[in-house]
C-alpha cells in the first residue's frame, strides 16, 4: 500500500540541556533517538534538536525568555536539568496553561513519590535525579573534624573553606535551593557570603584532590574517593540535595507526538540506564536499577512544591549571581 497520502506533521521541536557532564553523548543519544522514532512512524519528521546547554551560543534561559517576550514558546518538547525554569513563574509556571499534563504517561518509584518532587498538577515529569553530597578531604580534616551535615557549613569556622561548582549552572543551584528552604533566606545569604565558586563541579573536585581546601559539595559522580583515598563522600544529615531533570510538554497539534518521542528518548530505560551509569543519576521512574554501591534509603531531599510556588525565584537567580570566585 501507498503512503503517499500520509500528510506528514511538522517537526517535532525539541529543547533540551540535560545533566552537564554528558553533553556530548546525550546529544549523539538524542539525535540517534531521533532517527530511530521517524523511521518507525510514516507521518513524522525527525524531530527537530534545539541543544541548549552550556556551550550554546543562546543559553536555555535566553531562549525561553525570547519566546515568552511574544506570549508563547516554541518547543513541542523540553528536556532539563535547569530545574529553576519548572520552578520559577519567569519561565514555564507562567505558563501553565499552555503545557500538557504529561504524568499519568509515566510511572515514579515510590521514593520519587515521598520526595515530592513531581509537581502536583502533573506537568514536570521527573526523569532521573542528582543527589549531592559533602565531600570531605581527610588529608586535611581529621574524622572528628569533617562536618555532618549542611547546617555545620553555614557556621563562621568554614567561611572561605566550603566550594561548589558555578552558580549559573544546575548543581550549585540545587544545592543553594535546598539550603534557602532548610533555613531561609538568612541561610542562603551566608551560604553566598560564605562559600566559594569554582567553574564547574570537576573544577571543585580538582581544588579537592589538590589539597586546596576541605570541603566541596558535589554530585556523586565527583565523589569518589580519588587519590591515596584521601576524599570522603557524606550523605548530609539534612538529607542529599537532589536536582532533578524534568521534561515537559506543550499543548499542541504535535502533543501526542512529544509525549510518545520522549518515552523513546530521554524517559527510555537505555537513557535512565546511561544516565545512571555514567552520572549516578537515580531513576525516578520504576524499571531501572539504582546507581551502583547506592540504596533506595538515603535521605535524599527537594523544596516541596507548595513552597516552591510562594518563592521569588528572582532573588534566589541574584543570590546565586553572588557568590564569589574560590
Amino acid at each position: 500500500m501507498s503512503n503517499s497520502n500520509i500528510k506528514e506533521t511538522s517537526p517535532i521541536q525539541v529543547y533540551w540541556a540535560n545533566l552537564c557532564i554528558l553533553n556530548k553523548m546525550e546529544g549523539q543519544k538524542m539525535e540517534a533517538a531521533g532517527d530511530e522514532w521517524s523511521a518507525k512512524k510514516a507521518d513524522c519528521s525527525v524531530p527537530e534538536m534545539i541543544y541548549l546547554g552550556d556551550t550554546a551560543e543562546v543559553g536555555m534561559y535566553e531562549y525561553l525568555q525570547n519566546d515568552l517576550k511574544k506570549g508563547t514558546v516554541n518547543f513541542d518538547l523540553i528536556v532539563s536539568s535547569r530545574f529553576d525554569i519548572f520552578c520559577s513563574k519567569k519561565y514555564l509556571l507562567g505558563i501553565k496553561d499552555q503545557l500538557l499534563p504529561i504524568a499519568e504517561n509515566f510511572s515514579l518509584r515510590p521514593e520519587t513519590k515521598e520526595l515530592g518532587v513531581a509537581d502536583p498538577e502533573g506537568l514536570f515529569h521527573p526523569l532521573v535525579l542528582l543527589p549531592h553530597f559533602i565531600v570531605a578531604n581527610t588529608k586535611l580534616l581529621k574524622q572528628d573534624e569533617i562536618p555532618k551535615g549542611l547546617s555545620e557549613l553555614l557556621q563562621p569556622e568554614w567561611d572561605g573553606k566550603v566550594f561548589l561548582g558555578a552558580t549559573d549552572l544546575p548543581s550549585a543551584k540545587a544545592v543553594l535551593f535546598s539550603v534557602w528552604h532548610l533555613f531561609g533566606s538568612e541561610g542562603l545569604e551566608k551560604a553566598v557570603k560564605n562559600w566559594r565558586q569554582k567553574s564547574a563541579p570537576s573544577a571543585a573536585r580538582h581544588g579537592l584532590v589538590k589539597d586546596q581546601f576541605p570541603i566541596a559539595l558535589l554530585p556523586g559522580v565527583f565523589g569518589g574517593p580519588g587519590p591515596d583515598d584521601k576524599l570522603q563522600q557524606i550523605t548530609p544529615e539534612e538529607g542529599a540535595p537532589v536536582l532533578p531533570s524534568f521534561a515537559a510538554v506543550k499543548r499542541s497539534d504535535n502533543s501526542d507526538n512529544a509525549v510518545d518521542f520522549l518515552k523513546a528518548s530521554a524517559a527510555a530505560p537505555e537513557f535512565i540506564e546511561f544516565y545512571r551509569t555514567q552520572a549516578h543519576a537515580y531513576p525516578a521512574a520504576t524499571g531501572t536499577e539504582l546507581p551502583e554501591n547506592s540504596s533506595g534509603e538515603m535521605k535524599m531531599i527537594f523544596p516541596p512544591w507548595e513552597w516552591i510556588l510562594k518563592q521569588d525565584m528572582d532573588y534566589f537567580e541574584d543570590a546565586c549571581k553572588r557568590m564569589p570566585m574560590g
